[in-house]
């Protein structure tokens, strides 16, 4: 479907390729695609947008995703891993449930009203990173510089300060009592 290696400011609608291999897209936008269990070989997407789109069991093999924002879009089950610097990704109103990040700089990541069920951040840099009103029901944080990251309109979060530099990250109630399910205490 496509035709060549390179796109500028196009808009993709509906596309349902399964296998996209060092294309490179800049300032493009796509809508409706389904791209759920497709392969990404070495692509690079910059300054794009996807809008209501679903990516879910794809696999990235050394992509690059930079000033990209997914919208009501859906990725379960996705692994972030393989993708290579830069990664800059705005997740809003999207459902990134079973997703993988490990051994990622993830800076000032923004998650906006999105649904993070059962997803891992392992030995990650999520330094300022926004979680804003996102449910991160069994989602586990382990290893993980959280250092001035912003959880206060987030909720179902566990986050163990043993295995997590949490300082100055911000936190709000009733959320943050999930802290004391972590100690060796009982609470009456």
């Amino acid at each position: 479907m496509f035709k060549t290696n390179d796109y500028w400011e196009e808009e993709f609608y509906e596309y349902d390729e399964k296998n996209l291999d060092s294309i490179y897209f800049d300032n493009c936008t796509f809508v409706k695609c389904d791209f759920s269990k497709a392969t990404f070989y070495s692509c690079k997407f910059t300054e794009c947008t996807f809008v209501n789109c679903d990516l879910s069991l794809s696999i990235l093999k050394s992509c690059t995703f930079n000033d990209v924002t997914f919208t009501n879009s859906k990725l379960i089950g996705v692994s972030w891993s393989n993708c290579i610097e830069p990664f800059d990704i705005k997740f809003d109103s999207s459902n990134i449930s079973q997703n993988s990040f490990h051994l990622m700089d993830l800076r000032a990541m923004k998650f906006v009203n999105c649904l993070i069920k059962d997803t891992g951040f392992e030995e990650c840099n999520l330094e300022r990173a926004v979680f804003d009103n996102c449910d991160l029901e069994l989602t586990s944080f382990i290893n993980n510089s959280l250092k001035k990251s912003n959880f206060e309109t987030s909720r179902n979060y566990l986050i163990d300060p043993k295995h997590n530099d949490i300082e100055k990250a911000q936190f709000s109630l009733p959320e943050a009592l999930s802290f004391l399910s972590l100690l060796p205490i009982k609470i009456k």
